[in-house]
């Protein structure tokens, strides 16, 4: 059995309950706190910013996640907490403890997360006060309330669950995000290193080693959110985080195994379509870009080209202002670090080959035009040099964008 979409978002798999509300965060008096939890404690794990600034949250959660084992994961928006200080450890540590008192689990069952302005002192006052009604409000259908109350500068609603089958048991996996801006995400795991901000939840029903959830979560990881970009800039409180109850039933699902490999296939499908839904909610964004890259020396070549091409303020111009100016990608490759020849180089963008030979193809203006109109465009370069590929997601660079974040604090 496939894939199939579901409702119920995070709290699609069997026994978990989530909530959100307002607590006093927001001057926009939306929702600001959210809470996800499940009724037995879960194998846990995640992958976070390699930002050397790093928040108190992803801090505490990497040092939570040591033991494997999670339950909870309380959120607050509009406020980072990052740069804070001692005070700023404090708190976090606060909003764990506390939450984890109400619920009777273990302070380090609780994960922490905070998204928002960096440097402002969190008001932990109003979030201790709120969590009380936050635990009574949990809800086997509160997984939009939930996905609600994470947001800061989005415009949609991001949460999605998917169904397939291990053996003769149903199992699921939900998921909620948020990211508009300040998402340019490069996560590893929380056991270290292997190799405006987006921050994931992910709760599944089903029992898995933990071995595999570490596995097929840092692979997806690097397949998906890895692989998109609003602009460039890495956020300090960038995280994916996965609870496992294994309340399926099914039979455990085991390293170098068919179930494992539809496991990551999951987890793939649905950071897919989160992290496509952050670039189609970017802030100021008009369009939604991809940039292919094969024909590269090695994988690596081609994910350095696909980023750098991704990255570039001046490309990302002149797709606001639909300018086919394919000067800006060949120069963007170039500087990439990859190995390249120029001679050997094509560039499409969309179905029309525009580069080839080292020099350009002779095409319509008004074809070219045609292609960077549109609100979906494909951009392919083909490096002539070996079977490397990768691909990224990004979208315009807008003046609406200038004018969010020329404000973001005011």
């Amino acid at each position: 059995m496939g894939l199939k979409t579901v409702k119920g978002g995070i709290t699609a798999p069997l026994g978990y309950r989530a909530s959100g509300l307002y607590c006093g965060i927001k001057q926009s008096k939306r929702k600001d706190l959210a809470l996800i939890v499940s009724e037995v404690p879960c194998d846990a794990t995640g992958v976070f910013t390699t930002n050397k600034v790093q928040a108190s949250c992803v801090v505490i959660n990497k040092e939570h996640l040591k033991n494997g084992r999670a339950q909870a994961v309380v959120v607050n928006s509009g406020n980072a907490n990052c740069m804070t200080g001692e005070s700023g450890f404090d708190n976090s540590r606060t909003m764990a403890s506390q939450t984890a008192r109400i619920l009777g689990v273990r302070r380090k069952d609780v994960l922490v997360a905070s998204t928002g302005v960096i440097g402002k002192p969190l008001p932990i006052r109003k979030i201790v006060a709120a969590l009380p009604e936050l635990v009574r409000q949990l809800d086997r259908r509160g997984s939009e309330a939930a996905a609600t109350a994470i947001l800061t500068t989005d415009k949609r609603l991001k949460e999605i669950a998917v169904e397939f089958r291990v053996g003769r048991r149903k199992v699921r996996v939900g998921a909620i995000a948020k990211g508009a801006g300040m998402i340019h995400p490069q996560m590893v795991p929380a056991t270290g290193p292997k190799h405006a901000t987006m921050l994931c939840f992910v709760t599944t029903d089903a029992a898995v080693t933990l071995p595999v959830l570490r596995s097929a979560l840092e692979r997806a990881v690097n397949k998906t959110f890895n692989r998109v970009s609003i602009d460039g800039d890495m956020s300090t409180n960038d995280m994916v985080v996965v609870l496992a109850n294994g309340l399926a039933c099914n039979t455990r699902i085991v390293e170098r195994t068919p179930e494992a490999r539809l496991f990551q296939r999951a987890l793939e499908a649905v950071f897919a379509y989160l992290s496509k839904q952050m670039i189609l909610d970017a802030e100021g964004a008009t369009k939604f870009v991809e940039v292919e890259v094969r024909g590269a020396a090695s994988d690596e070549d081609a994910t350095r080209v696909a980023r750098s091409v991704a990255t570039s303020n001046l490309f990302k111009c002149a797709l606001f202002g639909s300018d086919p100016n394919w000067g800006r990608i060949a120069a963007a490759a170039g500087y990439s670090g990859a190995q390249l020849d120029p001679w050997k180089l094509q560039i499409f963008l969309g179905k029309e080959l525009v580069v080839k030979n080292g020099g350009r193809v002779k095409k319509s203006a008004a074809a070219l035009n045609r292609v960077f109109a549109r609100k979906d465009i494909r951009i392919l370069l083909d490096l002539g040099l070996g079977s490397g590929r990768a691909e990224y997601r990004t979208c315009d660079l807008s003046t609406n964008y200038v004018r969010i974040n020329s404000a973001y604090r005011t």
